[in-house]
């Protein structure tokens, strides 16, 4: 495995933040917009990308290793059985498997070409899929065979969720919702108040929670978009509760106790500006308030409207993969000398360079531990050095014309982060 690029995104404009601590991972995912994210605990840490791409920290995020799995499809969830057996799940009924914590993954024979939307591990080696045309397929021997069901219905299966080994639910397109009470032996049809797409499945210790909206964007694209959710803590009586965005639907939501929940969503409009927001309710649904507010303008978006995964490794501890993005909470976005909290603590000059060579200037003054390295879109590492000075200049003469990133170290930390380009 090799180490992945990282980098703090740069904030050049102003946000309007309303929040406990929410900040973005350093790190960001090359032309991503689907995927999924799975906290193991709060510091080990596994993402699938679109086209294959799997990653995985093991600090709560300071550090990434990939792996490319070698397989070019869209990958909508992952769940691991243990510390070192996990399943990803996506179009054309791909799944893939890793036995040794992520570090490689292996192509699955699950026996459909339907898209897979969601996967839910009930027991040791016990592995429940669901997807397009309502396939439903199960594992018990942790994905060597597969039992494929085709006739609970027709609908989209857009997420399965268990609660323990024995009570799980899934949850479609047109009000369609399964409950199961003995392991997946036989699943009933629920009787739901709304015929709206179901999706984002929570069950707590006395409810199940779901989200009501929409499922599907342009030409059948997968974009989910919901205003209001559905409770209920027998499979009967179901209590309807609202989150209100002015611009865009919620696009996932978890519900980490009976009561307390986090929504995401976000929007990048036509009036160069864009949003992302992070919600949360500890009163069932009842009643939201921001967590994250963010604004930026159009060339400092963090949207990815339609798509988001929202997970929490502990009540404490939570992740969000949004597009090229991952946010945590709580995370504080710099490791270091407090004077670079500023992204003004130097200077580079000019940029784009010229003739190979920039000048970085120090705007603070430096400290013993400093050092400096240079990175291409890749992660590679095309320069560095710890002999640093006020001003430095520096020369990238082997490497070609493209974006590279300049980040500065504090005793192995990265605490700052920018951009040149060549």
């Amino acid at each position: 495995m090799k180490n992945l690029l990282l980098f703090v995104i740069s904030l050049q404009c102003c946000f309007a933040f309303s929040q406990e601590n929410w900040n973005y991972l350093p790190i960001e995912l090359s032309n991503n917009y689907y995927g999924a994210i799975c906290p193991i605990d709060e510091n080990v840490v596994h993402v699938v990308t679109d086209n294959g791409i799997f990653l995985k920290t093991e600090n709560g995020g300071e550090n990434w290793t990939q792996f490319d799995s070698g397989v070019d499809e869209i990958f909508l969830d992952i769940e691991f059985d243990g510390s070192n057996n996990g399943y990803a799940v996506g179009d054309n009924g791909n799944v893939l498997k890793t036995t040794n914590a992520g570090e490689t993954w292996s192509l699955l024979s699950s026996g459909t070409t339907e898209t897979i939307f969601s996967l839910a591990i009930n027991a040791p080696n016990s592995i429940w899929m669901v997807g397009d045309n309502g396939v439903v397929l199960h594992s018990t021997d942790g994905g060597n065979s597969w039992i494929i069901n085709t006739s609970l219905t027709s609908e989209k299966l857009n997420s399965i969720q268990f609660k323990d080994e024995n009570i799980g639910y899934i949850a479609g397109e047109n009000g369609a919702l399964f409950y199961t009470e003995n392991s997946g032996a036989n699943w009933e049809e629920l009787t739901t108040p709304s015929a709206d797409d179901f999706f984002a499945i929570s069950v707590t210790e006395n409810y199940v929670s779901l989200l009501s909206g929409s499922s599907n964007g342009y030409n059948d694209s997968i974009h989910y978009e919901a205003y209001s959710g559905y409770r209920s803590y027998n499979n009967i009586d179901w209590t309807a509760f609202y989150i209100e965005n002015p611009e865009s639907g919620v696009a996932d939501i978890t519900f980490y106790s009976d009561y307390n929940a986090f929504s995401i969503s976000s929007v990048a409009l036509l009036c160069d500006c864009c949003y992302v927001w992070i919600e949360k309710t500890n009163d069932g649904g009842y009643s939201w308030e921001y967590s994250l507010d963010e604004e930026t303008n159009s060339a400092n978006c963090h949207a990815n409207s339609g798509y988001a995964d929202i997970s929490f490794a502990s009540e404490e501890v939570g992740y969000v993969l949004l597009g090229q993005y991952i946010l945590k909470t709580p995370y504080d976005p710099v490791a270091g000398i407090e004077d670079f909290y500023n992204i003004d603590a130097f200077t580079i000059y000019p940029n784009p360079i010229v003739n190979d060579t920039f000048k970085l200037t120090f705007d603070i003054p430096i400290h013993e531990g400093f050092a400096l390295e240079i990175m291409d879109i890749n992660g590679r590492k095309i320069f560095q050095t710890d002999d640093l000075k006020k001003t430095n200049t520096i020369r990238i003469s082997e490497s070609s014309a493209a974006i590279y990133f300049v980040k500065l170290l504090n005793e192995g930390n990265m605490v700052a982060v920018k951009k040149i380009v060549k």
